[in-house]
């Protein structure tokens, strides 16, 4: 006699998904200004053209950003050379995010001086560095967690403009990267925006959606070859 096989009902707890995960393609953190008050926020211009909040987005770096430090002038940020670094470079790299800093929102006119993009907190694996080249190849830091997070840590944007810098991280895993902007308003005086805090996952883990896949996949196979073992 046959027995019937009883499988047991399988539930498959779908995550919910609140952030978006940037992998490439141009991808600004943007500055705007209303009802006087700052607007920290993630421009994403591709694929498609879309804004979100600080925390609605994660910049995904892959292996591509994997490097070693060069040494020399960079030796104080990013370690001896050989050391290794993973960096999303401000030049375009078709396989990471091409990260910009935007304050073309802001009319340029109404602002005295630059903005001032200031570093209050990090949290993650290892350092975190942004810095420019000058002309002769040399480094030009303008934010670094090596020596902890000082006044000096701030990165002055001209209003209305757009530009990229490289920004490094010392070791993979997820960063949590808290920015503050500041400037002088023409007619609102100096105004300073509430933090907005960043994230970077420097080559991405497997999703929870992709785990949970896997997790179902795995025991429906397991559940089928039980059935297979099965007394007939």
């Amino acid at each position: 006699m046959k027995l019937p096989l009883i499988v047991p009902a399988l539930t498959l707890v779908i995550p919910a998904f609140s952030q978006t995960f940037i992998q490439s393609g141009h991808v600004d953190i943007g500055i705007g200004y209303e009802d006087k008050a700052f607007d920290l926020h993630v421009h994403q211009e591709e694929p498609l053209e879309q804004e979100f909040a600080p925390g609605e987005a994660v910049f995904a770096i892959g292996s591509a950003a994997a490097g070693v430090s060069p040494g020399g002038a960079f030796t104080s940020f990013l370690g001896a050379s050989g050391t290794p670094v993973w960096v999303l470079p401000s030049t375009e790299n078709s396989q990471l995010p091409f990260l910009g800093f935007g304050t073309e929102e802001l009319t340029a006119s109404d602002w005295s001086g630059n903005i001032t993009l200031s570093l209050k907190a990090v949290s993650g694996p290892g350092t975190f560095s942004i810095w420019g080249t000058s002309g002769f190849g040399a480094p030009e830091l303008k934010i670094s967690t090596v020596d902890g997070i000082t006044a000096g840590d701030r990165l002055p944007l001209v209003p209305g403009s757009h530009g990229h810098f490289n920004v490094g991280f010392s070791a993979p895993g997820d960063y949590s990267v808290t920015l503050e902007a500041s400037g002088t308003h023409l007619i609102d005086g100096f105004r300073t925006s509430d933090p907005a805090t960043y994230r970077f996952q420097v080559i991405p883990e497997p999703s929870t959606w992709a785990l949970a896949l896997t997790g179902f996949a795995a025991g429906a196979l397991w559940l089928r070859q039980r059935g297979q073992q099965r007394p007939q």
